[in-house]
């Protein structure tokens, strides 16, 4: 078996836009068609107890079930689980409903990203002699470990999309560049800032502004000024991840939130941003095309502050140092 060809193809599949049905249907599918005599479950769990209504389009999975219970003790324990030799045994000694008689030995490994467990793939062969060695139970985890992943990526992009269907409701975009508002990233500054402390986790913050608007204001008015804010917005949502969150600040300062980015994939982000302003084309009603750029600051908790207040303070601090050396620059603090 060429687990290296599989992983890639798993990699693909977990590298995609997919739903998490999708998702986990397209990677049982590969499992089973790889590994013969044995039957692919993947089963989603929802941090306390094992479910199978968001898996339920990849397997029939009954709570109480021999696989129930087996995804509760993988998911319990954290870590590979093996059982062989006397399955009924193992079942009853851990309060696992038997197994089919014709399943001679099961394998279970964690779905865990960061720590925290999503729920369970979980192998069961008719082998008689020993199925899942060493390189099997190796490649599974890798699996499961991508898997996770894309489910953590996955939901946390689901979060966001509800967070922007509820400041809508609540008021909270800013009805020029119909993006999140200041009073919007406040809030998810604080909660973001919360999450990275309580968690240990690194979060980057790049504070924005567009360079030529003093310029445009004064020769075309408040419409000039106002088109090119509507641009920076619309170019800024363009050219950011889906987990990463984009708001106007200020008259004319935008942020960037860019959740577990370390300083250096940071700086690489507001590079791409500031490069693809540059190149972007700028073009409003009688003002033709212009050259527009940005300047940016960027700063990480907790290298660059241990508190919300500083962090800003000194995002503030960097951008301003970016107008000084000559704009159109990103800089660091």
């Amino acid at each position: 078996m060429n687990w290296f060809r599989l992983l890639a193809r798993v990699d693909s599949i977990a590298s995609k836009k997919h739903t998490l049905k999708a998702l986990t249907k397209g990677v049982t599918k590969i499992l089973n068609a790889s590994i013969k005599n044995t039957k692919v479950y993947i089963v989603i769990s929802d941090g306390a107890t094992i479910r199978s209504g968001e898996s339920s389009a990849v397997c029939t999975v009954a709570d109480g079930s021999c696989v129930a219970d087996f995804a509760a003790l993988v998911t319990k324990r954290k870590k590979n689980v093996l059982a062989e030799g006397d399955l009924a045994a193992y079942c009853r000694k851990n309060r696992i409903k038997p197994a089919p008689r014709n399943v001679r030995s099961m394998f279970g490994s964690p779905i865990q990203y960061q720590g925290k467990v999503y729920g369970a793939i979980i192998l069961q062969s008719i082998r008689e002699k020993k199925t899942f060695d060493n390189i099997t139970a190796g490649a599974v985890s890798m699996i499961a470990q991508r898997l996770a992943a894309g489910i953590a990526y996955g939901r946390l992009a689901d979060e966001k999309i509800q967070l922007e269907r509820e400041i809508e409701e609540a008021c909270l975009t800013d009805p020029l560049t119909n993006m999140p508002n200041r009073r919007f990233c406040d809030l998810i500054l604080d909660m973001e800032f919360r999450r990275a402390k309580g968690y240990t986790r690194q979060l980057s913050l790049a504070m924005v502004t567009p360079d030529n608007l003093r310029s445009i204001c004064s020769k075309h008015g408040k419409a000039g000024g106002d088109s090119l804010l509507v641009h920076v917005g619309a170019t800024l949502k363009k050219n950011v991840r889906d987990t990463d969150f984009v708001g106007r600040f200020s008259d004319d300062e935008f942020i960037i939130l860019l959740p577990e980015a370390v300083n250096e994939a940071a700086l690489n982000a507001a590079e791409r941003v500031r490069d693809a302003f540059e190149k972007a084309i700028f073009t409003a009603r009688r003002l033709g095309r212009k050259k527009v750029t940005l300047s940016i600051g960027v700063v990480t908790y907790p290298s660059s502050a241990e508190t919300l207040s500083v962090l800003l303070e000194q995002a503030g601090k960097a951008l301003k140092r970016a107008k000084q050396v000559g704009r159109n620059q990103v800089v660091a603090l």
